[in-house]
């Protein structure tokens, strides 16, 4: 398939602040030979897409990014117009589009291997698939967790955070979740409530709460960080010998705040983990088994979150302060 099809969206020419740079305009979408066709219906407004759109959250690490200009976004649900000869798709399709793939447009062209079928009935949950996946494997991909054991996690407030505590649930893991003191606290506990995971704030009096919670003999086995800070170390005494630590997200101004006698005499792991790293090591089978299970469970859980919504894609500037500036949403942009 090789004939130009219209298209609209937001493109940005450069690197720059998200206001300045990016620019809502019609433009052609010419097919390469092997890719499919979307009609975009939903895509979310992630952090990381202000970051990646500014320069700033590539840092060292190579991404698969499209030239310039690049259309904003990185992943979202749609309609599949065109297969570009897949044997996994056929028109009319819901699909996933999976990062990295600009998809704050009417239209795109994309790899097929980006593309994984889903129930029309999850497309709400899979706008934001990315994040259940992250949850999902900080959750089983580092530790052998059995019944019981204490799983601690830090920046309660978040999506990745709830959607933890919910897959940990039919697990029967004990879930304890830490968040900032301050305007998000009561919100956050009330929906980690929903899962049976205490929340606890983010300092010292939490991690003597924790302390207590834990019991002498209950201490973590996994440590999700996804906030780093001053506060780290406080939690990190609470681990179990030869537990895991993993730290996520964007902390490029945070440090963590270590004593090298709880690595040590504890024996633990500390490692990292890069979403985009994780999803281009699997196949698309393997992802799209990680899809289904994920997006099956976090329905029976009756998974939500707080969502600002862009009812258009010319609407997107009216809700880019409340998702990246205020915080405690995750955004969307209806674009069908």
């Amino acid at each position: 398939m090789s004939q130009k099809i219209a298209s609209s969206g937001w493109r940005y020419a450069r690197s720059g602040p998200i206001a300045t740079v990016l620019r809502q305009e019609a433009f052609d979408v010419v097919p390469a030979k092997g890719e499919a066709v979307v009609r975009m219906v939903a895509a979310p407004l992630h952090r990381t897409d202000a970051a990646v759109i500014n320069g700033t959250a590539l840092g060292r690490k190579r991404v698969d990014a499209a030239a310039f200009p690049r259309v904003g976004g990185c992943e979202g649900v749609g309609q599949v117009v065109a297969t570009g000869g897949a044997a996994h798709l056929k028109e009319g399709d819901t699909v996933w589009v999976a990062p990295l793939q600009g998809t704050w447009a009417t239209t795109i062209a994309a790899d097929p291997q980006r593309l994984h079928r889903i129930d029309a009935k999850h497309a709400g949950l899979a706008v934001h698939a990315s994040t259940f996946l992250m949850a999902q494997q900080l959750l089983q991909g580092y530790a052998r967790l059995r019944k019981g054991q204490v799983v601690l996690q830090n920046g309660g407030s978040s999506a990745t955070a709830l959607a933890v505590s919910a897959l940990a649930q039919p697990q029967q893991l004990r879930v304890l979740t830490v968040a900032a003191p301050g305007p998000r606290f009561e919100a956050a506990k009330a929906r980690h409530a929903a899962y049976q995971s205490p929340v606890f704030t983010y300092d010292g009096k939490g991690a003597r709460e924790v302390a207590a919670a834990m019991g002498k003999e209950g201490r973590a086995a996994l440590y999700l960080n996804g906030v780093g800070g001053d506060y780290f170390d406080h939690f990190l005494k609470l681990m179990a010998p030869t537990a895991h630590v993993v730290s996520y997200g964007a902390q490029n101004g945070f440090g963590l705040f270590v004593s090298g006698s709880n690595l040590i005499y504890n024996e633990l792991t500390l490692e990292g983990f890069f979403l985009p790293t994780y999803l281009r090591s699997l196949t698309h089978g393997q992802r799209q088994t990680q899809l289904d299970f994920v997006l099956q469970q976090l329905a029976d859980a009756k998974f939500t979150y707080p969502t600002t919504t862009a009812a258009g894609l010319g609407k997107l500037p009216d809700v880019w302060d409340d998702v990246f500036v205020k915080g405690g949403s995750k955004g969307i942009v209806k674009i069908q």
